[in-house]
């Protein structure tokens, strides 16, 4: 295989300012997640005008631009999109255990979500592999409710 070299890259000195730039985090999708949670289901969002399913659901479409409200329940199923395999901590500090953390992208969502997976060897993970989520025993409505996920 072989590549071919596009033009070179220049680097252009200078600053932005985002100072100026105000932003809005909305929580309501991800209250209406974890609320969720503690029944042991996920919700999220649809946009009634493209269809897109949004896992946590902000409060507008990022497609068409307009409010959306409807709720939407998901599956604890999905397909593994990315994954990563880690061997050590933020600090460089080698881990007892691997720990495999991936990007889910649950059935009937079109977004991804951060889980990890348990139960197999990381030199078997996937990308399009199956997983499915493991809920703790008593869910109190945190991201934490789902303990893991594993291969099916």
């Amino acid at each position: 295989m072989t590549f071919e070299m596009g033009e070179e890259t220049r680097e252009v000195q200078g600053t932005w300012d985002i100072s100026t730039y105000k932003y809005l985090i909305d929580g309501a999708g991800m209250k209406l997640l974890v609320d969720s949670m503690k029944e042991k289901k996920i919700r999220g969002i649809k946009c009634p005008q493209c269809e897109t399913v949004y896992v946590p659901g902000p409060t507008f479409c990022r497609k068409c631009y307009i409010d959306i409200d409807e709720v939407v329940e998901i599956g604890e199923t999905g397909v593994v999109m990315s994954y990563a395999v880690e061997m050590a901590d933020v600090r460089g500090n080698p881990l007892e255990e691997f720990r495999l953390t991936a990007m889910i992208k649950l059935d009937g969502a079109d977004t991804w979500i951060i889980g990890t997976i348990s139960g197999m060897d990381w030199h078997d993970a996937r990308i399009g592999m199956r997983v499915k989520a493991f809920w703790v025993d008593e869910p109190v409505g945190s991201l934490a409710d789902i303990d893991r996920f594993e291969a099916i």
